[in-house]
């Protein structure tokens, strides 16, 4: 059976909520914000909203607990809204207390103001007994006061701001590096800005920020040093470290934090990186914490009084320095170059910031030992000299480069070359030391022998010994001076090489000068008459004198061409020749023999070489020698050729008929493979041709013998021109010639002048081509009784010709072409080269054919 309640009025429910929800009041009306509100009204409202049915009266009691809990927390922002209502009023009564007091004391103020105002136009007009001077002092002192209090202030300030930032950097060390070097940064900026502010008025405080910046960051520095100085010992450091596979992880971990610990504190001790390239970057911390020891090793054993510390024995601590990097590089490379890489320093090669600091105490070894040393200059040069070994080491096997340097690196040498004092005596010393050993060399008796016997090789030049140990000497100053980076120095040296070439060119230009004097006064003084220095002059003792001569002038000239291909004197031009510098040739200018007039100074021809005027030099003398050489022989040769000149008998000669027994008959026609083939057994030379050819083969022979086979042709080619000339002139044009007298001089041109040479040079008719064909001709039979006539001069004896390859012809028959007006001059040489005249002109052969007693032309 369904209960069902009747629903209950709007009143009666609205009257039992309001019997549970509140105690009844007077009045059913609220007034607020002057409003009159029917609280009665909006519950029955409120109740018509949400119980609409019976079922909506299970939520009553919900409601009512909501509605007292709003009504609790009303009442409680009530109280709430009191107590600051109070407070403000209180505040409120305060501040118009505190304004009404203003308000008084600028009622006062006021008062006072006018009564200064008063005051102040009463000493305007004079009517103040005060002394207006003594107020603007006191005004004056007023201000002083009151900016010393400024500044006391500020200085209070940045004090006080200095300890806190000292106080929280030495609290964060111990916990992070990193975080520490936070308040450090603000603290060095705080200096650098006290420092614009102060703007230097206050020095005293700026020492104080800079000394406590300074302190904070040796405090960072030792606090982080023992810890990577530990991590050091731990490895065994300084002992070199060989492998690391015997070192525990748990340590080489400690190593690696240490060491990237101590990085972070090298911008604040060096400033940020410059990586311009326009100067080499500041060393490492931790490398300057891992040299210190070596350097204190360094110190003990070579700045004391140790045995190794020797003056005279630089080698031995730079020695001692290559040992150190050699036996470091595997750990520093293997090693910590991996850890440098992790860090924003990766720029930095570990192994050359670790020489450069052993480099530090090397500088400061030579700085302390030069003094000493100036008073020894010897031990001076050598010092430099193994230090320029110690430098070149370093470039070449180590590949140092200061790190961040992108320049050449000067290297050590430079702290003895820097120093004005020091360079002079340095190079005095080396100049001193080449002109002595230059001394010693000329001086030397047998300075002008051979510097070895024959090898065998005629290619070669054998030198004097003068010029083979004047080369080493030179060569010793190059070595001296190749390392040197500064390109005044090397050039300092360089001159001594050129006053020692200068002095060598002037020395063998004496003696050739006083060759040539003494040669002139021989042929001056009356046979028999002549001393021992002129009979030196002659003969092979001459030749030898000047082929030594020769010798050493081409193998210095060679010498120095090799040397000026050489990559460094290449280098060391083009470096010269880019400076615009300009030099002298300390040679050309003292060469007599120079036809050309060369301005005492001229630009460097960028082509050339740094030896090219010393080598023309010395190539002019051996020219000048090679005239003398065969001025030599040829003046001899024709002295002893005065009979054979002499000889008026080729005429005279007469022609034997073939059927006599005569010379005909003993002298057959000679062609041109006649005068080139070996001598018949029956032929001979004219006798006052012998002592002329002896002399002749004698000095071919010595020249063979002491000259390359170049040298030799080139000789051999000028003393045959000048003997063809001779015969030319003094021979063929000054006589007259049979038949039988042309083919004696035949004779006398191919067994002996031809024969003299003919064991060094293959074809020595090449050398003598104007007098081969002159002989030809002159040896040319006047008739032949199966002679053709000359319509047939093109077909005539063809099974001669092609057996020589020269046709033979008659006198006749030459001399009919040669003085044929009518023929073309191509032709009649056409004809003259039959028969192997090839080199005279057609006026030429007319003059020698012109000597024949049987020419009417």
């Amino acid at each position: 059976m369904n209960l069902v309640e009747p629903p209950l009025s709007t009143a009666s429910s609205g009257s039992r909520l309001h019997s549970h929800a509140a105690p009844p009041s007077r009045s059913s009306n609220v007034v607020v914000f002057e409003q009159t509100i029917d609280v009665d009204e909006d519950i029955t409202d409120y109740f018509d909203a949400h119980f609409t049915s019976r079922d909506d009266l299970a939520k009553v009691k919900p409601a009512l607990l909501e509605q007292t809990h709003t009504e609790n927390h009303l009442s409680q922002k009530l109280e709430e809204s009191k107590t600051r209502t109070a407070q403000v009023l209180g505040q409120a009564q305060t501040s118009s207390k505190l304004a009404l007091n203003d308000l008084q004391n600028l009622e006062s103020s006021a008062l006072n103001l006018e009564e200064q105002i008063e005051n102040s136009e009463a000493f305007a007009a004079g009517k103040n007994k005060r002394d207006q001077r003594s107020l603007v002092e006191e005004l004056s002192d007023l201000q002083s006061r009151v900016q010393a209090l400024e500044e006391a202030k500020r200085y209070i300030f940045i004090v006080s701001r200095t300890q806190n930032l000292i106080s929280e950097s030495k609290y964060l060390l111990q916990i992070s590096t990193e975080k520490a070097l936070v308040p450090y940064r603000s603290l060095v900026q705080l200096v650098t800005n006290a420092k614009g502010t102060l703007g230097g008025c206050n020095t005293k405080l700026e020492d104080f920020l800079k000394s406590s910046v300074s302190e904070l960051l040796q405090n960072f520095k030792t606090n982080l040093s023992k810890k990577y100085q530990a991590s050091l010992d731990a490895f065994g450091w300084p002992t070199p470290i060989t492998d690391l596979s015997k070192i525990p992880d748990n340590l080489q971990d400690g190593f690696e934090h240490s060491f990237k610990e101590m990085l972070l504190l090298q911008e604040s001790a060096y400033g940020a990186l410059d990586r311009s390239g326009e100067k080499p970057y500041p060393p490492l911390l931790v490398t300057e914490i891992m040299v210190a020891p070596l350097i204190v090793r360094f110190r003990y054993h070579f700045e004391g009084k140790r045995p190794t510390n020797r003056l005279d024995k630089p080698e031995w601590y730079l020695t001692h320095i290559l040992e150190l990097i050699k036996e470091h590089t595997p750990f520093l490379q293997g090693y910590v170059q991996g850890i440098v890489q992790e860090t924003q320093y990766r720029e930095y090669d570990i192994k050359n910031d670790f020489i450069r600091l052993l480099l530090a105490a090397v500088e400061r070894k030579i700085r302390l030992s030069v003094p000493a040393m100036l008073a020894s200059p010897e031990m001076l040069s050598h010092a430099i000299h193994e230090t320029l070994r110690f430098d070149k080491t370093l470039r070449d096997n180590e590949f140092y480069t200061p790190p961040g340097q992108t320049t050449e690196w000067q290297g050590t040498v430079q702290v003895y070359l820097g120093n004005r004092e020091w360079l002079k005596t340095w190079l005095r010393v080396e100049k001193e030391f080449a002109v002595a050993r230059y001394t010693q060399i000329i001086e030397d008796p047998d300075a002008w022998q051979p510097a070895y016997e024959d090898i065998g090789d005629k290619e070669y030049i054998i030198p004097s010994k003068s010029a083979e140990k004047l080369s080493d000497l030179l060569e010793i100053v190059t070595d001296r001076y190749r390392p040197l980076p500064v390109l005044e120095h090397k050039t300092f040296l360089f001159d001594i090489q050129l006053d020692l070439l200068s002095a060598y060119h002037r020395h063998i230009r004496g003696l050739v000068d006083q060759y040539e004097s003494l040669t002139y006064s021989f042929v001056r003084v009356m046979p028999g008459t002549a001393s021992t220095e002129e009979l030196n002059t002659m003969g092979i003792d001459g030749l030898r004198n000047l082929c030594q001569w020769l010798s050493s002038s081409e193998y210095i000239s060679l010498t120095l061409k090799d040397w000026g291909e050489d990559v460094f004197f290449l280098e060391l031009y083009k470096e010269i020749s880019e400076r615009t510098q300009k030099v002298s040739n300390p040679l050309h200018s003292e060469n007599d023999d120079s036809d050309e007039e060369v301005a005492p100074q001229k630009l460097l021809d960028k082509n050339g070489t740094i030896f090219d005027d010393t080598v023309k030099a010395f190539d002019q003398l051996s020219k000048r020698i090679q005239d003398l050489i065969i001025r030599n022989i040829t003046k001899e040769v024709f002295s002893s050729m005065k009979p054979f000149v002499s000889l008026r008998s080729w005429p005279q000669i007469e022609f034997l008929s073939p059927e006599s027994d005569g010379l005909q008959s003993q002298s057959p026609v000679l062609t041109v493979p006649d005068l080139l083939s070996s001598p018949h057994d029956n032929d001979d030379v004219s006798p006052e041709l012998y002592q002329p050819l002896t002399i002749l083969t004698h000095s071919f022979e010595f020249l063979a013998a002491v000259l390359p086979t170049k040298h030799f042709i080139m000789l051999y080619k000028q003393t045959s021109l000048e003997m063809q000339n001779f015969f030319w002139q003094k021979i063929i044009m000054k006589n007259s010639f049979s038949e039988m007298g042309g083919q004696q001089l035949a004779r006398d041109f191919r067994i002996g002048l031809l024969g003299a040479g003919r064991r060094w040079i293959k074809r020595p008719e090449n050398y003598h081509r104007k007098l081969r064909d002159a002989v030809i001709l002159l040896s040319l039979q006047s008739t032949k009784a199966n002679s053709p006539p000359m319509g047939s001069f093109n077909q005539d004896s063809r099974g001669r010709k092609e057996e020589t390859g020269y046709a033979t012809r008659t006198l006749a028959q030459i001399m009919a072409v040669l003085f044929d007006e009518d023929l073309e001059k191509e032709v009649v040489k056409d004809r003259l080269e039959e028969i192997g005249v090839m080199h005279l002109g057609v006026s030429e052969a007319r003059d020698v054919v012109r000597r024949r007693v049987e020419c009417w032309r």
